[in-house]
């Protein structure tokens, strides 16, 4: 897939085998991230201001979710938000829609964001005091959890449409999110997904991780979320 991250060569970032030259390197990369990540987060800080990092697979639901969460949100939080994709405006339409700013980033061929990316958004959006900063990350589950961009709060959304068993097969996703939100919840009874079962693999993963079941359609879960989301002033 892309170059930053290394999964688009089979053997780590230089294609050089797994020895120990590669590991450093993808170690260096991982280490400049790092730093552009402390660095917003202090920026954030400053502000009083929080960013929430919002990583899914395509489809799964994230940006209807965001969509409904600002609605929700509407008097609490001034929301901003950054989308993330490969390619088109599409999502960013959807946000502009609900009266949100947000500024869009095209990625081309790599699959995740980055602080520095979200540091350069920032620079298109009114950041203000006590603002909430939303980025929704390019869908997958993969590289955007290997990668902090200075938030306070990780989200990982998994749509019941995807099968129960994801914690399993990406378990660093839910590892690295401390609130793993279902979403679609309302096509349950349509679906084979046992929320128990999910729920098990997630604590198993990681315990403590806040669960929480989401329809944007019907909008269950959505208080519970926004109040989850609210705690980070506290």
């Amino acid at each position: 897939m892309c170059e930053h991250c290394g999964c688009g060569h089979p053997h780590g970032p230089e294609g050089g085998g797994a020895g120990h030259e590669t590991i450093a390197i993808e170690q260096d990369v991982l280490a400049h991230d790092r730093a552009h990540a402390q660095a917003l987060r202090a920026r954030m800080s400053e502000l009083g201001a929080r960013l929430v990092n919002v990583i899914g697979g395509p489809g799964c639901g994230k940006t209807e979710l965001l969509a409904a969460l600002i609605r929700k949100l509407e008097g609490r939080r001034r929301c901003l938000v950054v989308e993330g994709d490969l390619a088109t405006d599409n999502d960013a339409a959807r946000i502009r829609a609900v009266g949100a700013p947000v500024h869009q980033i095209h990625t081309g061929t790599v699959c995740h964001l980055t602080a520095h990316d979200v540091e350069h958004a920032l620079e298109h959006l009114p950041m203000e005091p006590g603002a909430l900063v939303l980025v929704e990350n390019v869908g997958n589950l993969v590289c955007p959890a290997m990668f902090d961009l200075g938030e306070s709060l990780r989200i990982v959304c998994l749509s019941v449409t995807e099968g129960t068993d994801k914690p399993q097969k990406y378990p660093v996703a839910f590892r690295e999110a401390s609130v793993a939100v279902i979403t679609k919840s309302d096509l349950l009874p349509h679906v084979d997904f046992d929320l128990h079962a999910c729920r098990a693999m997630v604590a198993d993963i990681r315990p403590g991780t806040r669960f929480v079941v989401t329809s944007a359609r019907d909008g269950s879960g959505l208080t519970e979320l926004a109040d989850v989301i609210s705690s980070l002033w506290s």
